[in-house]
């Protein structure tokens, strides 16, 4: 009988070790995409929810303005004879998806919203204006998307131009 050296066996190991640090590569890859997909995805709902807000609160017809109670009041305003929509729908926060948006509270009405993840932003730049303060954050839940009054005009140019 003729002696086999396993060579077979040695080329097959070589090649499984090649396949596993490809596919470690590119499950890195896919993380990170899957990262920079949801930080957008964060930046619009976040952006979506702080127009509806401004929108709810320029639109109240006593002459105090009042922010929103209550989320659902974004999607449909009863404080009208013919109710308004603000919001078409909740959205929820991209990387907790089992949660909504965080509520930012002042005096018992909504004013914003932020995200509950602690994973760091990989965008560093780049923001509008409104999201200055997005700059150096060290967490997305940091990234504070509240509605300032009388800035409802420079948000809704800042979505029409995203």
């Amino acid at each position: 009988m003729r002696r086999q050296d396993g060579f077979s066996y040695i080329g097959v190991m070589v090649t499984l070790v090649i396949a596993a640090i490809g596919m470690q590569g590119a499950a890195v890859m896919w993380q990170q995409q899957s990262q920079r997909s949801n930080e957008a995805l964060l930046l619009e709902t976040g952006e979506a929810y702080r127009l509806a807000i401004g929108r709810y609160y320029e639109s109240t017809p006593q002459p105090v303005k009042q922010y929103p109670i209550r989320l659902e009041e974004l999607i449909e305003d009863k404080r009208f004879p013919v109710p308004k929509r603000h919001l078409r729908k909740l959205y929820a926060d991209p990387f907790v998806v089992k949660q909504g948006m965080t509520l930012i509270m002042r005096d018992g009405r909504i004013v914003g919203v932020h995200s509950q993840s602690l994973l760091a932003p990989i965008r560093s730049s780049g923001y509008q204006e409104s999201q200055s303060g997005f700059h150096g954050a060290k967490h997305y839940r940091e990234w504070l998307f509240v509605y300032e009054p009388n800035t409802l005009a420079d948000l809704e140019l800042a979505w029409v131009n995203r």
